[in-house]
């Protein structure tokens, strides 16, 4: 189970970086939209499905989130084990991911 978790943090970490990029490389070239009033509308509009697609994959995954604030609260208000489970292990690993998948985003995109 904890390890069910562990990669589901893993991967929604790296999916959430990653979506924001495709959704503006998705309107701005893609598309071809400009950064007028109708692009944004159109890149908000999608920002607003993409956080209803990661509450979906909350509950497919049983608990697997992508950021640390949202498990840190749950710990928090728990037992001690299942506080020093988030704390040592699902946010060393959502933050590893968020700044590896930052660092390869920056790279790709130079």
């Amino acid at each position: 189970m904890a390890g069910k978790k562990l990669i589901s943090d893993f991967i929604m970490s790296f999916m959430w970086v990653w979506s924001s990029v495709i959704i503006k490389i998705f309107v701005f070239k893609v598309l071809g939209i400009g950064h007028d009033a109708k692009g944004e509308v159109v890149k908000c509009a999608l920002s607003i499905i993409n956080m209803f697609f990661f509450a979906f994959l909350g509950k497919v995954t049983k608990g697997g989130a992508y950021n640390p604030l949202t498990i840190l609260s749950g710990a928090i208000s728990g037992d001690f084990s299942n506080f020093l489970f988030v704390v040592g292990a699902r946010i060393p690993a959502q933050m590893g991911y968020w700044d590896s998948s930052v660092d390869f985003a920056i790279c790709s995109n130079s």
